[in-house]
């Protein structure tokens, strides 16, 4: 570790609000120095372990420990044949490791568990089934996803209807996108059915004196092949279009790709595989839209205006752009497109991402 640096960063303070605030001890609550100590303190736990307990014996079929680290931050998996090696051999060795850096296992964390039981980790639960091995949304995550969906619906009782669903549309997206790479296609129908009678409720309430057949005639529309969409009608620059509440089971589930272990972003040798795996994403998320692709490619997957790279990390629009009098269609980011418009009322914005 570089001690130097890392005293600097300690002592540097934060900004917040154009205000500067000094940190005399500890850490800014949330900051990224945070996760980054704990990578840089737990640094070392997996080769200890890998030489405490490498594979032994003369055969194919002596018995392997089953010894393996899965670590994100501050938190930490470890693995084992069986519970006695957790608990006689592993326990203490980490308990010795984190002593000598000044820290220790938090007790209510902490928990020696069958895989047959499951576990929570990252608001995933892993887990077998009769022999099956699933990782699927935790339990406690859906209850507080829902409960925040709730409390913005109870929040907007009096919001008109578009207003709830560009609420509501975010958070439904970002913890869709979290879990999609999981089995997690009975819990985005389940979760999907409780956000529906929670709006057909806050529908009812506005319109005490009306049928349950004309609020919803009122609110949910079919759309497609799909009924009861909560939808409702707008007008954008004179343009009528229909502004849709999203579902979880809209998201498609998709396999996650792994990086390969050595690859480095930073490295030019890499950069030709890390091309092809952005490729690789931006093919799924523009799947059955060759035009946006072929668009991007052009681009050279970047934004004209800022020249940083059009990916599924920051939100992006097909943005109609008037320049020297001709109008050129040209994908841009959220942040470049709201600048632009700020100065030029003129430009036309099509949401694609």
């Amino acid at each position: 570790m570089d001690k130097v640096m890392l005293k600097k960063w300690l002592k540097s303070g934060f900004v917040f609000n154009k205000e500067l605030f000094p940190t005399e001890e500890g850490t800014p609550q949330g900051g990224i120095i945070s996760p980054t100590l704990a990578n840089m303190t737990l640094d070392g736990l997996q080769t200890m372990l890998a030489l405490r307990f490498r594979k032994r014996g003369i055969s194919k079929k002596a018995l392997a420990f089953k010894v393996n680290l899965v670590r994100y931050a501050d938190d930490f998996i470890i693995t084992g044949r069986n519970k006695e090696i957790l608990e006689h051999e592993i326990m203490p060795l980490v308990k010795e490791f984190l002593s000598v850096r000044g820290l220790t296992l938090s007790e209510e964390k902490t928990k020696i568990t069958h895989i047959d039981e499951g576990f929570d980790f990252l608001g995933f639960n892993i887990r077998k089934y009769d022999g099956k091995f699933l990782i699927k949304p935790s339990k406690e995550k859906v209850k507080k996803f829902l409960d925040k969906i709730r409390e913005t619906i109870e929040s907007n009782k009096t919001c008109t209807q578009d207003t709830l669903i560009r609420f509501l549309n975010p958070k439904i997206t970002g913890w869709a996108n979290y879990y999609k790479h999981c089995v997690s296609s009975d819990t985005f129908c389940k979760a999907d059915h409780q956000i529906f009678w929670k709006l057909m409720q806050w529908s009812k309430r506005r319109h005490p004196m009306k049928n349950t057949k004309w609020v919803t005639r009122k609110y949910f529309r079919k759309i497609g092949n799909m009924n009861w969409r909560f939808a409702v009608d707008y007008n954008f620059k004179g343009v009528k279009r229909t502004m849709i509440l999203k579902r979880l089971s809209d998201t498609k589930i998709t396999r996650y790709v792994k990086t390969q272990c050595d690859a480095n972003p930073y490295d030019p040798e890499w950069k030709e595989y890390f091309d092809k795996r952005e490729t690789y994403k931006m093919l799924i998320s523009l799947k059955g839209r060759e035009s946006l692709l072929s668009l991007w490619k052009k681009q050279k997957r970047a934004c004209p205006i800022c020249n940083d790279p059009i990916n599924k990390e920051k939100d992006w629009y097909l943005a109609s752009i008037n320049t020297n009098g001709k109008t050129v269609k040209s994908l841009v980011h959220v942040s470049c497109c709201r600048r632009i418009y700020n100065l030029n009322n003129n430009e036309d914005f099509e949401p694609v991402s």
